[in-house]
């Protein structure tokens, strides 16, 4: 397990880009992290000896002078190489700027590992963080300013940076959420997970939810879920198939779980919802009747 060294900034002032966390490990040969998922960004940089690095089906053999990088909610496992175990020092981060200073950088769900010749320079930028961990205003802009400079280790001035186009992210947004959604409406009833649609999509699951969430203010799943209930609103409505056909219909190979999702989402059940659209739909009809029939006399 990680000996983390926790900085607790409770009254954060600074909101858009920020410091969670860093530390220092001289792992042993058995020593391994995961799987596991965070909540935030974190980047290692690998001072001394190998280890694996594992994320997303795909192994990265790492040593001294690379390092990599951990996206918020996706599922990584890493481990120390049992005949030459490796020392790191990681930071984690977190905040709204954080996706867009990355992508500056060149760092995304593409470019998770690097290289670094400034392995000594922020391990003394971690040690510096370490002695500055009592949580007061002064303190925490100026770990802020060592998290700057450590973002300046990540810079390469060998490669030309991305630059951060607004409008050209805006539109890539806006085509992968068409792709998702569109990719939604057509397999729905498939029994869809939400790495099916990024894989359909080709982005990764975090970048996925980011899109929802800022475009929509849903995540993947809440869009997914509420799209098949409100198809199942309708076969109930306008088909007389059972109710587990119905859930069947719509994803779900459970009917249980269909009626549980149904009734969070509507505040009824699957057949008690069927019952009152019906009842109501028949009493309008018969509405409809009679005025056509008083019309006509």
């Amino acid at each position: 397990m990680e000996q983390s060294f926790v900085l607790q900034l409770t009254n954060r002032q600074i909101q858009d880009f920020y410091l969670c966390f860093c530390g220092y490990e001289k792992c042993d040969k058995n020593h391994r992290f995961g799987p596991s998922v965070r909540p935030n960004y974190v980047v290692h940089f690998i001072l001394e000896g190998e280890g694996e690095y594992v994320v997303g089906g795909n192994r990265y053999h790492l040593k001294a002078g690379q390092g990599f990088l951990i996206e918020p909610n996706t599922v990584t496992l890493y481990h120390a190489n049992p005949d030459n175990p490796w020392t790191y020092v990681w930071v984690g981060f977190s905040g709204p700027r954080a996706p867009e200073y990355l992508y500056h950088l060149g760092y995304n769900h593409n470019h998770l590992v690097f290289q670094s010749k400034e392995g000594e320079r922020v391990r003394k930028l971690v040690f510096e963080m370490l002695r500055h961990s009592k949580n007061t205003p002064k303190n925490e802009f100026y770990l802020h300013g060592l998290l700057y400079e450590i973002f300046s280790c990540l810079a390469d001035d060998d490669q030309p940076q991305q630059q951060y186009d607004p409008d050209r992210h805006q539109e890539n947004i806006n085509r992968y959420l068409r792709e998702a959604v569109s990719y939604i409406q057509k397999h729905f009833s498939e029994g869809l997970q939400v790495a099916d649609i990024a894989g359909h999509v080709a982005v990764s699951r975090v970048y996925l939810y980011q899109i929802f969430n800022e475009t929509l203010g849903v995540s993947p799943k809440e869009y997914l879920t509420n799209f098949c209930i409100t198809r199942a609103t309708e076969l109930l409505t306008l088909s007389d198939q059972p109710v587990e056909a119905v859930a069947e219909s719509c994803g779900f190979k459970n009917p249980a779980a269909f009626s549980a999702a149904f009734k969070r989402r509507m505040g009824t059940t699957p057949t008690k919802y069927r019952s009152c659209v019906s009842a109501a739909y028949k009493e309008r009809l018969q509405k409809e009747l009679q005025s056509i029939l008083q019309q006509n006399m």
